[in-house]
């Protein structure tokens, strides 16, 4: 099997145990990268940084119970101390301060949109290269719980989520943003993996609308049968826009009030205002053409280089470039995803052990299982 791909199944603890022995090279690796990292940006330790972070526990604790137990199990599977696992779930909270260029850009469209009205989602990661040892070790998770859901996550080793989709149809894709505000609350990483347990797009909403969060974030949901959602929050905004063909987002603040306090939009260093423009345009040139071609054609545009969809190293951003780009397409139980620029790297072809996507009645019945935890 490749570092690339895990399955993991039977209950939260177990499936993270799983994570723990078959991925503790990559998970020990990105420790000591994040710690690097983390020194270099304020003279500060990960592990320094921990009674900070402990403050995120009783959220934890309350808002996301089942990836607490994944993250619990994880630590005895690679036998690292949990306080190794809870810090990598953190990391991304303790350095938000710092100045990251690149952040993501994402679209998703269905309706009228695409080629044949199905959903179509599309990210591209864009990271600091030092952070995460180069993308080298990024992988897609398979999730397969006892009620027999399906996730595939990308992540990186150790961290519980980054974007992902679930066999219910729901589509998670995630973009930084910044209006100033820092909370305790549910860290990101960890609220975007309980989040992918949701199996409807209200429900999801209403999850991310009701937790505390600690630093600002703009979330792109999308359901098959329940439309789209962009959701641009904070500890004090929830700003959730709706649509049934398009939308799409890239680091800058949409949502007049929020935005009054941006940090991104007039960085010189931040491309995205360029990015948003240019997929935009895209959108606009395709729409009702867009399938997973298309998709892939979109996250690999290089128009306005250097500041450009795909992102590459660059004068004012060296570190910074794509990691990962991938397409979500529920219709078919699948995640293609290219480990690196679209434009260079091939994609590859994840999809779930059940490929048939469950029906409305299969999914409200699933949600009232999860919730009963039967």
């Amino acid at each position: 099997m490749s570092h690339r791909y895990l399955v993991v199944t039977g209950n939260s603890y177990e499936r993270g145990e799983s994570i723990g022995k078959n991925w503790s090279d990559g998970i020990i690796t990105i420790l000591k990268s994040v710690e690097n990292a983390a020194l270099s940006k304020d003279g500060m330790t990960l592990h320094q940084w921990l009674p900070h972070a402990k403050t995120f526990l009783p959220f934890i604790r309350e808002y996301a119970p089942s990836t607490l137990e994944e993250m619990e199990g994880m630590a005895v599977g690679c036998d690292l101390p949990f306080d190794d696992i809870f810090l990598l779930a953190c990391a991304y909270e303790k350095w938000f301060n710092h100045h990251a260029p690149e952040h993501c850009t994402a679209f998703a469209a269905m309706g009228d949109a695409s080629k044949k009205a199905e959903l179509i989602c599309g990210q591209n990661n864009d990271e600091c290269l030092h952070h995460w040892a180069a993308g080298q070790l990024d992988g897609v998770i398979h999730h397969r719980n006892e009620s027999g859901m399906e996730t595939l996550i990308y992540t990186h080793p150790g961290i519980p989520a980054y974007m992902g989709m679930n066999s219910t149809g729901l589509c998670l894709l995630w973009m930084a943003l910044d209006n100033g505000e820092r909370s305790s609350g549910l860290p990101t990483n960890i609220l975007i993996r309980e989040t992918l347990q949701h199996t409807t797009l209200k429900s999801a909403v209403e999850y991310i609308k009701k937790v505390p969060k600690t630093v600002p974030n703009s979330f792109l949901l999308a359901h098959p049968e329940d439309g789209i959602c962009s959701i641009e929050c904070s500890p004090s905004f929830f700003c959730p826009v709706y649509s049934n063909n398009i939308l799409y987002h890239a680091n800058h603040i949409i949502d007049e009030k929020m935005a009054l306090n941006d940090k991104k939009k007039d960085d010189p260093t931040c491309s995205t205002v360029s990015r948003y423009e240019a997929v935009e345009s895209l959108i606009e040139k395709y729409h009702g053409q867009i399938d997973i071609s298309l998709a892939k054609k979109i996250l690999s545009d290089h128009t306005r280089y250097p500041e450009s969809i795909c992102a590459h190293p660059r004068p004012d951003a060296i570190y910074s470039k794509t990691l990962a780009s991938m397409v979500f397409h529920p219709g078919s139980g699948s995640m293609e995803i290219a480990f690196g620029n679209g434009c260079e790297m091939p994609y590859k072809t994840y999809s779930f052990l059940n490929q048939k996507i469950r029906n409305r009645t299969e999914c409200v019945n699933l949600e009232r299982c999860l919730s009963t935890g039967s």
